[in-house]
């Protein structure tokens, strides 16, 4: 089985926490819950698109400019394939869940204003559920025959980028938090090949842009 490993997930992880250690805490307000609703597409020339998803985190504040979240997220990613063959139908469909659990350091460009404007880093550890592939087609006499096959999938580890805003609602502690992460994440499927060599690993590029949109609260 080939399986790839980066030390970029675990230095970021490091900065993050070193960061958060070094720095003072603030007086006031140095935590953040954040509940939001995610999307996500895979950048790598179109994939499958997700359902609406649901994400959680939660921030601390070590300085105004400076912040670390952890958080997890979760989405199902569909996609289905249609071919008209002699006025005969063939469905491909193909489906799985990822849920990334991701830590972030936060750069503040616009700290104590309205709109909170930050950017950094993001590392973490991505569970993948199986890939479910599933085939109809006409039977003749038999009508819809319907064929489904669980593939194995890895758990890896993933790192990237991602970018947001919170925007403070009113003159308490509740704001609007938006933004998109960008994760370095290839999907790898266990595949079965010549008695020989059983079991290997298919890598293909994935790497997804999630959006999310959602509500958070300062205390």
């Amino acid at each position: 089985m080939n399986r790839t490993t980066s030390t970029i997930p675990t230095l970021t992880l490091a900065l993050a926490l070193a960061a958060g250690a070094a720095a003072p805490a603030a007086a006031d307000d140095s935590w953040q819950l954040k509940v939001s609703g995610i999307s996500a597409q895979s950048t790598a020339g179109g994939g499958p698109n997700s359902s609406l998803g649901g994400g959680i985190a939660v921030e601390y504040r070590a300085t105004p400019r400076l912040s670390v979240e952890l958080g997890g997220l979760t989405t199902a990613f569909e996609d289905e394939t249609s071919i008209d063959f002699f006025q005969a139908s063939f469905v491909s469909e193909v489906d799985f869940r990822m849920t990334p659990i991701l830590a972030r350091l936060n750069v503040h460009l616009t700290p104590d204003r309205r709109v909170d404007l930050y950017v950094g880093p993001v590392a973490g550890y991505v569970l993948m559920s199986d890939l479910t592939h599933r085939l109809t087609f006409p039977g003749l006499e038999l009508g819809t025959i319907s064929v489904e096959v669980d593939i194995p999938t890895e758990d890896q580890f993933t790192w990237g980028a991602h970018v947001g805003l919170d925007v403070r609602l009113g003159q308490g502690s509740s704001f609007l938090s938006a933004g998109a992460t960008y994760l370095d994440l290839p999907l790898e499927i266990e595949a079965v090949s010549i008695p020989e060599d059983p079991v290997d690993t298919i890598s293909t590029d994935f790497d997804p842009l999630v959006v999310h949109l959602g509500y958070s609260y300062r205390f």
